[in-house]
């Protein structure tokens, strides 16, 4: 090739490169002018696909990967914009902007050494940078190093006198010192300082609130409201002060503008619906969450608020179906299949629930809540070691989640890990002392561990929290019973009752200590005066006959406490305990075939009743006629399959007499669903647990029941059985001697003896 020939080739060859290379620039610059048009405009999923397109063609540009940062901090996509922060990070260690916008996401994620490592950078280029001068003084804050951080905003506002984020700091340093004047001298700065008001005049009005001076907080409120009339917000945040303030009126005058305003966005409607509901109008919030679901059917935030709605007030197949439309257009929407999950759970349908969670928990294995509501269904399977492990681990993955360090507590308390209890419901004071729960629970464990003065201290704190509130004055009661100083729970019970005299557990606890003190005439009194109250509840009415049945028995009238139960259950068939003091009572008469023929003449009028067959069976186990017992325990579950009172005692049979016992358990559990707190139950259960080889289980049932009947020898056998498999002998001898103590010809008592022996033999 000639010279010139190759001259003619490098120059074509040089133009082809400059040419690619100039059309690759212009590209480029051409997508970042289009996609900051859009950033100024607002429109930031087309500002984000024109820079992601720039980024195509040039990823090393960091001004252009700091803008697509931004874009996504606009778009929610966090996660996304901290990666794009940390890449320009690498890219150039001493790039600002990069080291701002990090120190600021660290700072939000509580890890401080990393926060402080990106200022200290900033400001060693840049000594009076406003951004990492202000997170600097946070971060010493945060540290609680509150002298040093006054010097850092003060230094702050030498170089910008208005800067508000320092004043408001400055008036929170001066507020923790008590000066009240100062700090809100500083938040007057910060509203006149501001371009845009509605921040600083919010932070000065809650100020206000905090100082109980009502007339100011409002009249910045107000002022706000008044400087943007055509922004809904601010009528909201008036109308939630006077919601707080408990001025409904001018709290739903305020909520209305709002909607005035904004009437064609969900979000005010909400808000209104909220007001309606927290205030009792739940007619009226039903039609406007209603209204703003209908608005955008795509928007499934407010659709979940409405289904929300619809379950609390027990709407449950309402809501079910609305939570089912939500996941045909979303099945991910994890919410939503949480929710799913709770409505399964209220109508008991544990596995079911579960399994939705398990299957939603490999998708999310950090979500606190799903390992709360697994908690929930293994309670409600009676798994109670599975459901202490998942909600650990919720409290785990959320540390400040009160509800589920709650169920916790709760769940230790049944275990009888009392200390474990307390340590829970304490950790649930310390992030907020007016959780009137976790007083009752902490309480209730500081009398199982004996702690009375603590446990009256937690009683007494209940009332102070909210003296309208019966429990606190029936707790503090029954401590005060526990005591025997019965002229100081009087006061207390006839509190509770005036507060609430509805509830069965403050009516027994009057009974039992008039009986106690031999007032039975005022102890039926206390019966008849309850009747009244329970006119229109059947059961609450059987209950009572019950609780006079046993009133009388303490006087040795058996044929009025006979009447009584007969009484309860014409009433309320299904209740468990008119059938087993009714069966004693014959046993004690030794007149079983007249009771036998009694039932059998009900069973020939008509077959459908499922009591005779019930109260026959319990009369021919009594006989030791266990086959024909079984028959008609059986009859009656046919007739009706949850009926509590047969399940219990075909139950305790196929535990104790055949090797059933996963139908015994199974039995045991819907006796335990509909009677929770009948000590008789828990000892059935308890037993089944026992048989199937689940001591744990069956250890707790057994004290369960004891702490409603610690003098019940049979009971306090079966846990010394338990404790001996479970190979804790110590305890095991305490139980078994305990019950031949209280009974030495309790069924079971040789077998009790022989075992003592055998311990004590090694």
């Amino acid at each position: 090739m000639k010279p010139c020939s190759k001259i003619i080739l490098v120059v074509l060859i040089t133009l082809i490169t400059c040419s690619g290379c100039a059309n690759k620039d212009e590209k480029k610059a051409a997508h970042i002018k289009k996609g900051d048009e859009y950033f100024e405009a607002k429109e930031y999923k087309k500002a984000e696909i024109e820079y992601k397109n720039a980024v195509q063609i040039d990823n090393k540009d960091t001004v252009l990967l700091l803008k697509l940062g931004d874009t996504f901090m606009k778009t929610g996509q966090l996660k996304t914009a901290f990666a794009l922060y940390s890449g320009v990070e690498k890219l150039d260690s001493e790039n600002i902007e990069a080291l701002t916008r990090l120190a600021q996401f660290y700072f939000l994620d509580r890890k401080l050494p990393e926060t402080q490592a990106r200022i200290d950078k900033i400001l060693k280029k840049d000594p009076k940078n406003l951004v990492a001068l202000f997170l600097k003084g946070q971060v010493l804050v945060r540290k609680k190093q509150i002298e040093d951080a006054r010097i850092v905003f003060e230094k702050l506002l030498e170089i910008q006198d208005g800067h508000v984020g320092a004043l408001h700091a400055m008036a929170a340093i001066k507020a923790g010192e008590k000066k009240f004047d100062e700090a809100e001298a500083f938040l007057i700065k910060a509203v006149e300082s501001s371009k845009n008001k509605t921040t600083a005049r919010a932070v000065l009005a809650q100020f206000y609130i905090q100082r109980k001076q009502l007339d100011k907080a409002e009249e910045q409120l107000r002022l706000s409201a008044a400087e943007h009339p055509e922004n809904a917000a601010h009528q909201i945040l008036l109308g939630n002060f006077y919601l707080k303030t408990k001025n409904f009126q001018e709290a739903e005058t305020a909520f209305k503008k709002a909607v005035k305003i904004q009437p064609d966005t969900p979000r005010t409607m909400v808000v209104l619906a909220g007001f309606y509901d927290v205030t009792g109008q739940k007619d009226k919030a039903l039609e406007l969450y209603r209204k703003a679901a209908s608005l955008d059917s795509e928007d499934s935030n407010t659709q979940m608020i409405l289904a929300r709605f619809l379950y609390r007030e027990k709407k449950i197949d309402e809501a079910e179906s609305l939570v089912a439309d939500i996941l045909e257009k979303r099945p991910k929407l994890s919410d939503a299949i949480i929710m799913k999950s709770e409505i399964l759970i209220s109508q008991k349908k544990y596995q079911n629930a579960l399994n939705i969670l398990i299957t939603l928990e490999k998708e999310e294995p950090k979500a606190h809540r799903v390992q709360y509501f697994k908690g929930l269904c293994y309670i409600g399977m009676g798994e109670a070691e599975q459901a202490a492990s998942a909600v650990s681990k919720a409290v785990d993955l959320k540390p400040n989640y009160t509800k589920a360090r709650l169920l916790l507590s709760e769940i230790y308390f049944r275990q009888h890990s009392y200390d474990y209890a307390v340590n829970q419901a304490t950790a649930v004071i310390k992030l907020d002392p007016k959780v009137y729960r976790a007083y009752l629970l902490r309480g209730n464990a500081y009398m199982a561990l004996r702690k009375i003065k603590e446990a009256e201290n937690d009683y007494k704190k209940m009332i102070e929290i909210d003296s309208d509130k019966s429990v606190g004055y029936y707790r503090l009661a029954y401590l005060k019973s526990a005591l025997k100083q019965f002229d100081q729970a009087a006061p207390l019970l006839e509190k509770a009752w005036s507060l609430n005299n509805k509830l069965v557990d403050v009516l027994t606890l009057r009974v039992s200590n008039a009986v106690a003190q031999k007032e039975f005439d005022h102890a039926h009194t206390l019966c008849i005066q309850q009747m009244d109250v329970f006119k229109d509840n059947n059961r609450l009415r059987a209950f009572v006959h019950g609780t006079r049945a046993k009133i009388y028995l303490a006087q040795n009238d058996i044929k009025q406490a006979e009447s009584e139960l007969l009484k309860a259950i014409d009433l309320a068939q299904d209740y468990l305990s008119p059938y087993r003091i009714l069966a004693e009572i014959y046993l004690a008469q030794r007149n079983i075939e007249g009771a036998k023929k009694q039932y059998l003449t009900m069973i020939e009028k008509d077959d459908k009743l499922a009591p005779p067959h019930m109260l026959l069976a319990v009369l021919l186990e009594a006989e030791n006629k266990f086959d024909e017992a079984e028959i008609h325990y059986r009859k009656a579950l046919e007739i009706n399959p949850n009926y509590a009172a047969a399940a219990n005692n075909l139950s305790f049979y196929l535990a104790s007499r055949t090797d059933k016992f996963d139908e015994a358990l199974a039995l045991a559990k819907i006796a335990k669903a509909h009677y929770p707190e009948d000590p008789s139950v828990m000892d059935t259960i308890g037993f089944a647990y026992y048989k199937k080889g689940l001591y744990g289980n069956a250890v707790a049932e057994f004290q369960d029941s004891l702490e409603k009947q610690p003098k019940n020898a049979v009971v306090r056998y079966h846990l010394g059985l338990a404790y001996y498999e479970k190979g804790e002998k110590k305890k095991a001898q305490k139980e078994l001697s305990k019950a031949l103590e209280l009974n030495k010809d309790f069924s079971g008592a040789r077998d009790a003896e022989k075992l003592i022996e055998k311990i004590d033999k090694g």
